[in-house]
């Protein structure tokens, strides 16, 4: 999806769900960080787990990651 579209998406998917707990699966961390819980996978199993905010502090893969990724867009 492009931006906008994925923007779109994500306002009518959240409006929707209300209350009700979904398990969305990204790669792109502009989307996993919208989320309420971040479950890190790693081997198929849970490496890390917590909020955006949570798994930058603790500085760990997730971190690694999303800077990795953000570099790109400056």
């Amino acid at each position: 999806m492009d931006p906008e579209a994925e923007e779109i998406f994500f306002e009518l998917l959240l409006r929707e769900i209300q209350g009700e707990s979904i398990i969305f699966i990204s790669l792109r961390f502009s989307t996993v960080r919208r989320t309420d819980q971040i479950l890190s996978l790693r081997h198929g199993q849970i490496d890390e787990q917590g909020t955006h905010e949570e798994l930058m502090q603790h500085n760990g893969r997730y971190a690694a990651l999303f800077r990795m990724q953000a570099r790109w867009y400056g």
